[in-house]
């Protein structure tokens, strides 16, 4: 089984607001920007023991601070790329750590930033996105990013 887990802050986030002003001044139209990280767990688990479990990992989750919400599908939403590090290898051990914390069934780890993008009231469209990835949000040297599967293939960032 693989479950995903979105963690967002509720309270303003100066890396996002940050990254917009940046693409902004790189000649990217955007009104919004939201980020998250998100935490993809592959195993035989729980899915409520799991979620209970990371909702008591502090260096993922702080209830004061934090949304948690499980994502649905392999593919980023309309209009968000999840970049991660081309060289971070998921861990495969028998038993997956995090904070001194076991993970109950969790064979494998993956780490991703999401940024999603809005752009005239709406999700930006996957051309936009795709800008915002060249110019910023990835660097191909050692990361890899993916959006929008079903009209836009980065080969540069895959």
């Amino acid at each position: 089984m693989i479950a995903r887990f979105a963690v967002s802050l509720t309270i303003p986030d100066n890396t996002a607001y940050t990254t917009l002003v940046a693409l902004r001044h790189l000649g990217i139209d955007l009104e919004r920007i939201e980020r998250a990280e998100l935490y993809e767990f592959d195993g035989d688990f729980d899915l409520a023991q799991l979620e209970a479990t990371i909702r008591t990992i502090e260096t993922i989750f702080n209830p004061n601070k934090h949304r948690l919400e499980l994502r649905f599908g392999a593919d980023p939403l309309p209009g968000e790329v999840w970049i991660d590090e081309r060289d971070e290898s998921e861990s495969t051990a028998t038993r997956v750590t995090v904070a001194g914390r076991t993970l109950q069934g969790v064979r494998s780890l993956r780490r991703a930033t999401a940024w999603r993008l809005f752009s005239d009231g709406k999700t930006a469209d996957s051309a936009t996105v795709g800008r915002a990835v060249e110019t910023l949000l990835c660097n191909p040297a050692f990361q890899r990013a993916q959006y929008d599967p079903r009209t836009t293939t980065i080969a540069s960032h895959a």
